[in-house]
C-alpha cells in the first residue's frame, strides 16, 4: 500500500475480534519499529509481548491497575480536570474500555526504552530517548495499519509496579502499552486536517496575518 494511504488508514481502535494475528505480521511491525531513527543511533528499545492469559491479567489488572470506568457520574468527575471539549469526548469513549481492550485484544505489546530518571532531566534535549521511542511506536502502528491491524497507544500513568512484575531492569521505562488486533468494526476514515492553518514560513504567524502561505496556484504552465 502507498505510504500516504497507509497514513490515512492508521486509526486508534479499542475493540477487537478474536481472530488471531499472524506471527509474521507481528514481526514485520516490530521490524518496522526498529527501523525508526533514534537519538545518537542507540535504539535502546525492547519489546515485550503479553501472551500468557494469566500473566497478562496480572500485568494489566494488578500491576498496571487499568480499569474500566463506566459510571457516568464518576467519568464526569474525572473529566473536570480538563478544559478541552475534544479531550473530554475522547475520554468518554476510552475510559469505559481501558482494561477490557487490554484483556481482550489478541496481542498486547509493551515498547520499552532506556533513559535516566525523568527527575534528572533538565532540558528537552535530555528527553530525546523518549521522543525517539515514540518514533519507534509510530512506525509499529503504521506497519500494523498496512496489515489491516489496529490498536491503541496507552501511556501508563505510573509503571513502577508493572516494570517490577515483568522484570524490566532499572534504567528502562515503558513508553506505551499497545493492545492490537483486527478491529471489531471498520474504523472511520481519517479526515484530512487543515494544513494551511498549521503551516507558516520563516516564522510564527502573526495575529494580524491570517496566513503566511500563498494559496496554491490554479494556473497551468506550459
Amino acid at each position: 500500500m502507498e505510504f500516504t494511504e497507509t497514513s490515512k488508514k492508521r486509526r486508534t481502535v479499542r475493540e477487537f475480534t478474536d481472530r488471531p494475528v499472524p506471527e509474521a505480521a507481528v514481526r514485520r511491525a516490530l521490524a518496522a519499529g526498529l527501523r525508526a531513527p533514534s537519538n545518537a543511533h542507540l535504539k535502546s528499545w525492547q519489546f515485550v509481548l503479553l501472551r500468557d492469559p494469566l500473566v497478562r491479567r496480572r500485568a494489566v489488572v494488578e500491576a498496571l491497575r487499568a480499569r474500566d470506568l463506566r459510571d457516568p457520574a464518576e467519568i464526569e468527575r474525572f473529566l473536570e480536570r480538563f478544559a478541552e471539549p475534544e479531550l473530554k469526548r475522547v475520554y468518554r469513549h476510552s475510559l469505559p474500555v481501558q482494561q477490557t481492550m487490554m484483556l481482550q485484544a489478541p496481542e498486547v505489546l509493551l515498547v520499552c526504552y532506556q533513559m535516566k530518571p525523568i527527575t534528572e532531566c533538565h532540558s528537552l534535549f535530555e528527553l530525546n530517548p523518549l521522543a525517539s521511542a515514540w518514533m519507534c511506536v509510530e512506525n509499529v502502528m503504521l506497519a500494523l495499519a498496512a496489515e489491516g491491524l489496529f490498536g491503541c497507544t496507552y501511556t501508563p500513568y505510573a509503571a513502577a509496579e508493572l516494570k517490577a512484575f515483568l522484570g524490566v531492569p532499572a534504567g528502562f521505562e515503558i513508553a506505551a502499552v499497545i493492545p492490537f488486533g483486527y478491529p471489531r468494526e471498520a474504523p472511520l476514515p481519517n479526515e484530512d486536517e487543515d494544513l494551511e492553518s498549521r503551516l507558516s514560513i520563516d516564522g510564527w504567524p502573526q495575529a494580524n496575518q491570517p496566513s503566511m502561505i500563498p494559496p496554491p496556484s490554479t494556473s497551468s504552465s506550459r
